[in-house]
């Protein structure tokens, strides 16, 4: 049985009390992304057409729009403001997220592990590699996270949502404990997992606790925070561009950025914010 909710209201959901229970942050929200679709973005002088769009043109009979360069000239500034006011990047965070299949009969090739129902969800060997590569690049510097549900129907994770719990309700699997398996199992949150195709039991984790542990032990570095996202781009696009199965595909994404490379954080939100839309694995910073 197929959970019962889109994939992204998890994200959205879980990203919402991730962001409240832990000092994170997102370094390019949502509403910004939305925002910011350049690959079809337009100048014109068309009064027009700025008027099918409801701009009160009539107050700037001088108004042609705006470049792009100005867009991501205001950006940089903004950015570079916010990533300033900020504590250390002490390490970057991926999440994959996950929807599971609730297995409720005897059929399921991994009931016998459980003998009752369970979760299960596929681990995709060309998004394992990538991450694994990712996680081999940057040891320390990275921590990478599987997140799954442990429920199914939308009005559950809603409840959920509304009462804080979304984390709570959650499984949670370092990407480097899913290396040799394809499939991960579980019955409920808070208890250990079962990846196959060869057995392993392994053992669950408190997320929170977890991250709020990493701290300059771990991370020990002279980079501001400017320093430290440009450089982190630079090494997902090295990785990204050793990668046979994403690279074309993520080096068209970029392309469209490229008039703007001078404008170096701005760029590297943009490029990093790509890098999620191709492989669904979330960015995040630990501040």
């Amino acid at each position: 049985m197929r959970a019962r909710f889109e994939e992204k209201t998890y994200e959205n959901y879980f990203n919402s009390e991730l962001a409240r229970q832990t000092e994170i942050y997102f370094p390019l929200g949502q509403v910004q992304e939305g925002s910011l679709g350049f690959d079809s973005s337009a100048l014109s002088s068309n009064r027009r057409l700025w008027r099918r769009l409801g701009h009160p043109f009539w107050f700037y009979p001088s108004f042609a729009g705006l470049e792009l360069r100005e867009i991501a000239d205001e950006m940089e500034h903004f950015l570079g403001v916010t990533l300033d006011n900020i504590p250390s990047i002490k390490t970057n965070l991926l999440f994959q997220y996950k929807k599971p299949t609730l297995i409720t009969i005897p059929l399921g090739k991994e009931w016998t592990h459980w003998n009752e129902p369970y979760y299960r969800y596929d681990i995709y060997r060309e998004q394992q590699d990538l991450l694994m590569h990712i996680d081999n690049q940057f040891g320390t510097k990275v921590f990478i996270v599987y997140a799954s549900p442990a429920l199914h129907d939308v009005n559950d994770l809603v409840a959920a949502h509304l009462n804080r719990q979304i984390i709570n309700i959650s499984n949670f699997r370092k990407a480097s404990e899913l290396n040799i398996h394809h499939r991960n199992t579980y019955i409920q949150s808070g208890t250990f997992s079962i990846a196959c195709s060869e057995p392993e039991k392994i053992e669950n984790f408190d997320l929170i606790t977890t991250i709020n542990r990493i701290n300059n032990d771990n991370y020990k570095t002279d980079e501001n925070n400017r320093t430290a996202i440009i450089n982190f781009r630079k090494q997902i696009v090295s990785v990204m561009s050793e990668n046979q199965y994403y690279s074309n595909a993520f080096k068209k994404l970029n392309e469209q950025y490229t008039k703007i490379e001078k404008y170096e954080l701005f760029y590297s939100h943009l490029v990093l914010s790509n890098f999620r839309q191709l492989t669904g694995t979330q960015w995040l910073v630990k501040i």
